[in-house]
This record gives structure tokens, C-alpha cells and sequence, in this order.
């Protein structure tokens, strides 16, 4: 049970006096809890990773961007199926006009079929950029450039130490997966001396496992990169806890072995910060205090 009676009748209440549209829960609901929160409420009821995947699906700029956050939401959306169809229309994908019902099939049996198969023809298309992709991070390889991804939790800074550092243009804002596709630029250190710099998905915790499935090749960055930049927010009450979901989704991709550089981020909003890690920083990506020396550790790192 999600919760009794009263604390429903008090969700209602807030409701009307709020005259809300959505209620979101900061966990995740099974089908039956959804169909049965909304038909209580009157609204639309959402949980943690439909919300980030609505985050995420306004974000999306480039084409595999928007395939992978329509696979994820396919990947949610199967197991909570309870034929309520009218919702499937909202995600996209095929019409399913390939199927025909046979005898005794019902709805529910009708959708996951349609959606099952529309799962299948967006894995390949996503499979399809990933070999793309693949090619030319071997030509990458074969003409021996270096390269550095940024990870780091959700708004710890990972754009603007970009922007700092590259002068990309990526957006930069005070919210959570501002920046969802991955962005490259060369960096030029001498004539003989240059390096391509990613900047990735922010990361949170949480993350349910179909998300990490469905953005695995844009992750991959950070899995074939030769120095990984580690960018925490060294303001953050949650500092230490935002580290380690960092790197344990590090692992789970099976990074485990890349050169890391620590990068305590926002100095500014908590001056008094310090470290005595051998490979970290504590720079300010908005100020530039710090950017130079991340920079030539970068270089002692790489060549």
C-alpha cells in the first residue's frame, strides 16, 4: 500500500487549493498505482522516472537524443501496460497496422504487441547511429587524438566548465539534464599536442536501469575516453553522495580503470573548500579560478 485513505484525502485537498494539474511521486509506481492514484485524484499523477523522462524529452535536440529518450519511455511504459491506449498515442512510434488481432486477443495483448515491436525497430535504429558512431571514434583512434569526456552529477557545472574551457556555446542553466546530447570540440594544446573534449549527460540517482540501457551509446563517451573528468559540486549538501552515484554508474558501464581527474566545481558559492587528493582541483567554471591548472593537468595527464 502507497499510502491509507487520509494521507489521499490530504493529496486532494492540496490539489484543489493548489488547483495543480499533476502530482508527482519521488518514487516509483506500478501501472495499477498510476490508473488508481489518477481515477482518485482527477489528475494526471506522474513518478520519479516519468518526470526525468519528460525532462529529458524536452532537452533532446539531435535525432538519436529524441530515439533514445522515446526508447526509454517505451522501456518504462511496457511493464506498467494496463490498456489504457489512449496513453500509447502520446508516446509515437509505429501505428501498428501490422498486427491484426486474432481470435480472443484482447486490447492489453494488442498494445504490448504494438509496443514491443516498436521498441524493436527504434533499438535498431539507435544500433544503427551507434555503429556510425563507432567508425569514426576508430578513425579517432587510428589518427591517435586524445580524448576527454566530462561526467558528473546533474548541474554540477559540466556546461560551463565547457563553455570555459572551449568557448562551445552549450547551454547553461540552473536545472537539472540542461544538457542531454553530448557535444565535442578540439582543444589545440601545441602543434604536436591536441585533444577532442565531450561533454556528457548529467547523471542522478535512482536512475532506473532501462534509462542507462537506452542512453548507453551516449554514454559510451566516457567509456572509451583516455582521461575522464570528474566534475562534482563542491557546494552541494550532497556532495559525497553525488560523487558516488557518479562513480558507480561509471562502473556499471564498466569504466573502472580510465585516468580520473576530480573537478570540485563552484568554488565561488563555498570558498572555504579545499582537497588533498593527488588527481583533483577545486576550480570555479563560472569565475575561471583554477580552469588554467585543470588545464595543464589535463596535458601532464594525457601526454
Amino acid at each position: 500500500m502507497l499510502f491509507r485513505s487520509g494521507k489521499l484525502d490530504e493529496v486532494k485537498r492540496l490539489i484543489q487549493t493548489k488547483r495543480a494539474d499533476y502530482v508527482v511521486f519521488n518514487n516509483g509506481l506500478t501501472g495499477s498505482q498510476l490508473k488508481n492514484l489518477e481515477e482518485a485524484t482527477g489528475v494526471k499523477v506522474l513518478d520519479r522516472s516519468m518526470l526525468i523522462l519528460n525532462i529529458f524529452a524536452r532537452h533532446a535536440t539531435s535525432n538519436e537524443g529524441k530515439l533514445q529518450v522515446e526508447l526509454a519511455m517505451m522501456k518504462y511504459t511496457l511493464p506498467k501496460l494496463l490498456g489504457r491506449g489512449k496513453e500509447l498515442s502520446r508516446i509515437g512510434g509505429g501505428s501498428g497496422s501490422s498486427f491484426t488481432r486474432g481470435s480472443g486477443e484482447t486490447k492489453l495483448e494488442e498494445d504490448r504487441r504494438r509496443l514491443r515491436r516498436q521498441i524493436f525497430e527504434l533499438s535498431e535504429r539507435i544500433e544503427k547511429l551507434k555503429s556510425e558512431r563507432d567508425l569514426r571514434r576508430e578513425r579517432r583512434r587510428k589518427s591517435g587524438v586524445k580524448t576527454v569526456a566530462i561526467v558528473g552529477y546533474t548541474n554540477a557545472g559540466k556546461s560551463t566548465l565547457m563553455n570555459n574551457v572551449t568557448k562551445a556555446g552549450v547551454p547553461e542553466e540552473d536545472k537539472l539534464f540542461a544538457t542531454l546530447d553530448p557535444v565535442t570540440r578540439k582543444i589545440f594544446v601545441d602543434i604536436k599536442k591536441e585533444y577532442l573534449l565531450t561533454d556528457t549527460v548529467g547523471f542522478i540517482d535512482n536512475l532506473p536501469h532501462e534509462f542507462i540501457d537506452a542512453f548507453r551509446s551516449t554514454l559510451e563517451e566516457a567509456t572509451y575516453a583516455d582521461l575522464i573528468l570528474h566534475v562534482a559540486d563542491c557546494s552541494s549538501k550532497d556532495l559525497e553522495r553525488q560523487e558516488k552515484v557518479v562513480k558507480d554508474v561509471l562502473t556499471s558501464l564498466g569504466v573502472t580503470d580510465t585516468p580520473m581527474i576530480t573537478v570540485y566545481n563552484k568554488a565561488d558559492e563555498n570558498a572555504g573548500f579545499s582537497t588533498d587528493e593527488k588527481n583533483a582541483v577545486v576550480i570555479s567554471a563560472k569565475t575561471g579560478d583554477g580552469v588554467n591548472k585543470l588545464k595543464e593537468m589535463i596535458v601532464e595527464k594525457l601526454f
